[in-house]
């Protein structure tokens, strides 16, 4: 025993107490976590008070709203930073290929280049070669030829120097308003009446035609044999040389027809065309129905012209094919 204790023995007669044997009183023990408990709830009440106050402030509210927005924003900031990343990634990859691609495009640059070089030289020296004086003299030359041979090169079947005649005008009626006259010191003498068979013969000046009333009118026309025929060529003088400079008087729609004889009703249609007043003075026409035979007599139907109320003009028909041959 401890000489604390020994003394505690000896004294018994002292009533008072005493924590020096080392006890904790009662009191101490109820009011200690009394204390604290008290103090915990107090303290809890006050925070929980605060955020209910603060909670409910607009401040608050703001601050809230401004965090929440400052997230979204840091959100979409971190997503694009990804996406340029990426892109970057994607585009030092595009600059590789393109920095090896590069030498292959100017390579083919440069080839291509030398090509259009050489072609450039090729074509120059082709036209220098063309317009020479020996080439241009040439080309008159074949022109004027061409114009020489009755403006188309091609052989005319019904020309009526060459045999060639008119065998009928069906019903179409001759217009005779306007007709030139011959005159001696200013006397008309001799009227010339227009004629079909100014369509089978060279002279194209003006008036040397045939015109018929209205805008629609035929003519059969007995070629110098027989022919397979492939085409016509249909004439009318320009603008340039019209003394009004008016051309609506020219045949626009007409048609082509291969006939037995000059009562054929039916016959075999070569084609159908449009003569454009616009165009060339001489415009040839292939036909369309190719004739399996050979015909002697053609009839021209003209059914509307260019614009002329009263009267149409036939300057020309050429016919053009190639002759029949009896086998031998």
């Amino acid at each position: 025993m401890s000489v604390r204790n020994s003394y505690c023995c000896q004294n018994p007669g002292n009533t008072r107490p005493s924590t020096s044997c080392g006890r904790t009183p009662w009191y101490a023990k109820v009011l200690r976590p009394l204390a604290f408990f008290v103090v915990t709830s107090m303290l809890a009440m006050s925070v929980s008070h605060l955020c209910d106050k603060y909670s409910a402030s607009n401040s608050f509210k703001i601050i809230k709203a401004d965090l929440s927005n400052l997230r979204a924003h840091l959100n979409t900031l971190s997503m694009e930073v990804r996406n340029v990343m990426e892109t970057r990634a994607e585009l030092r990859i595009k600059l590789k290929e393109v920095a090896c691609v590069a030498p292959k495009i100017s390579e083919a640059i440069f080839r291509l280049r030398n090509e259009v070089s050489e072609e450039m030289g090729l074509h120059t020296k082709t036209l220098l070669k063309a317009l020479s004086p020996e080439t241009v003299r040439d080309l008159v030359k074949s022109e004027l030829e061409t114009y020489d041979a009755d403006k188309t090169g091609r052989t005319d079947y019904a020309l009526e120097s060459s045999g060639g005649t008119i065998l009928s005008t069906r019903n179409t009626e001759t217009y005779l308003a306007g007709a030139p006259v011959l005159t001696l010191f200013g006397i008309p003498i001799v009227e010339q009446k227009n004629n079909p068979r100014a369509i089978i013969q060279t002279g194209v000046l003006p008036g040397e035609c045939w015109a018929f009333k209205g805008n629609s009118g035929s003519v059969v026309i007995k070629l110098l044999g027989l022919v397979y025929i492939s085409g016509v060529s249909l004439e009318h003088i320009s603008a340039s040389i019209s003394p009004t400079g008016d051309t609506s008087t020219a045949p626009r729609d007409f048609c082509v027809w291969g006939l037995e004889d000059v009562n054929d009703s039916e016959g075999f249609l070569l084609g159908h065309f449009t003569y454009d007043n616009q165009g060339p003075p001489v415009q040839y026409f292939e036909v369309e129905n190719k004739p399996r035979k050979a015909y002697e007599i053609v009839e021209l139907t003209v059914h509307s012209n260019s614009g002329n109320p009263e009267f149409t003009c036939i300057y020309r028909i050429r016919v053009h094919g190639t002759p029949y041959q009896k086998e031998k």
